[in-house]
């Protein structure tokens, strides 16, 4: 029995395995379950898995008074267990979250400051 195959059916079968693996390669999971780096999201910050939401931001809203039940609520997507693996995150890797909210504390100043000349 023979199969025939066209090249150009190789090739688009090839350059999907390629894509798969640099999404794969470029998308680094932690210890947590719903927390990953992506270096095309964020800038490769802590997120929650397939969102665009950093653990920075679950933290500061936090610190803004709002609930994880509050926080869920305003991103529907988002399941409790995301946002409590977050904070769970957060309180493993602080040094690093904290430099992030003072960056984004820091930018938020100067713009402020400057304006958008």
């Amino acid at each position: 029995m023979t199969v025939k195959v066209s090249t150009q059916q190789i090739h688009a079968e090839l350059v999907a395995i390629k894509e798969l693996l640099r999404e794969t390669m470029r998308r680094t999971p932690t210890e947590h379950p719903y927390v990953v780096r992506d270096a095309g999201v964020c800038g490769g910050r802590p997120i929650i898995a397939s969102t665009r939401l950093s653990v920075r931001t679950i933290v500061e809203r936090t610190r803004l008074g709002d609930t994880p039940e509050q926080i869920a609520v305003e991103y529907p997507p988002l399941t409790l267990a995301q946002i409590y693996d977050a904070l769970s995150y957060y309180h493993e890797h602080k040094t690093e979250i904290e430099a992030e909210i003072a960056a984004n504390e820091e930018a938020l100043t100067w713009v402020t400051k400057h304006g958008s000349r």
